[in-house]
Parts: C-alpha cells; structure tokens; sequence
C-alpha cells in the first residue's frame, strides 16, 4: 500500500573520512505518515518510492524496509540540500 509521507527531522551526522581523498557527509531524517493517526498502533515496513533521487542516497536501506512505528521512521541519506522538512514522500508500506 502506498502512503504519502513527510521529513519532519533533518539533522546532520559528522563527516566521515575514508582514506585521503573521501569524504562523507550524511543526514539523519525522520519521516512521518501525513495520516498518521492511522498508524499508532501498527508497525509497519516502509521503503522509500518517490522522489525517486531520494532512495538513490540511502546508503545502507535494508532490503525490507525501515521499521515505521506509530506512523514515522528515521533513515539516514548522503547530504542533498533537496532533503529539508517538509520535503514530501512517497512510501510503500507492508505488513501492517
């Protein structure tokens, strides 16, 4: 089932350094069902759908989908000054 969704947190993590020459720079957002109220109970796979740039900076997105409870999840994603709140999202949710 599909659901929109929204980034409500969006909070910076320390640049990573790899070698001499890579340098990583991520964020940690929280995204929420916009019907929320209709999730308090449930817990749910969520994977991230549109906008489709999004899903291609989740580094490490487990293959089943981020565990959504009480209607919001918290993933992490390579900076893009694109994720902001408010950024809108759209989430195929299973096993609810």
């Amino acid at each position: 089932m599909k659901e929109e969704a929204i980034v409500t947190v969006v909070e910076s993590t320390l640049r990573t350094t790899v070698g001499e020459s890579l340098e990583l720079d991520f964020v940690n957002v929280v995204v929420r069902a916009i019907r929320r109220a209709e999730y308090q109970d449930k817990i749910c796979k969520a994977r991230i759908k549109e906008p489709a740039w999004l899903s291609r900076l989740e580094p490490s997105a487990p293959l089943d989908g981020y565990l959504m409870e009480h209607g919001e999840f918290s993933a992490s994603f390579a900076r893009d000054d694109r994720i902001a709140p408010g950024l809108k999202v759209t989430v195929e949710l299973d096993r609810c």
